[in-house]
């Protein structure tokens, strides 16, 4: 099993605007690659630390989900404008594949 993750810290102010960002990726995720994603925060510890999760069963079968969102306009130009919107703070972003042992 093949769990992959996306952590981000929400800059100060945008935890609202980032939670509906979420959301719409998790749909936008499904709708292109039939893959659910769990949004989850992180209750304690710092403040707007959110992490996106997903599981596949195979690594193959990540990397096919991950090139078609790679490859869809439409996906790549909300995650730019979350980027220009200020929602999360510089250098943030970390991105793990990790796997069931």
């Amino acid at each position: 099993m093949i769990i992959a993750t996306v952590s981000f810290t929400v800059a100060p102010g945008k935890n609202f605007e980032a939670t509906e960002y979420f959301h719409q990726v998790v749909r936008q995720v499904k709708k292109l690659t039939e893959t659910d994603v769990r949004v989850l925060t992180q209750l304690g510890g710092p403040v707007g630390h959110y992490v996106l999760s997903s599981q596949y069963e195979t690594l193959a079968a990540w990397d096919h989900a991950r090139t078609k969102l790679t490859n869809d306009t439409a996906f790549q130009k909300s995650v730019a404008e979350a980027g220009r919107a200020g929602l999360f703070n510089p250098g943030s972003v970390v991105s793990s594949i990790w796997q069931q042992v």
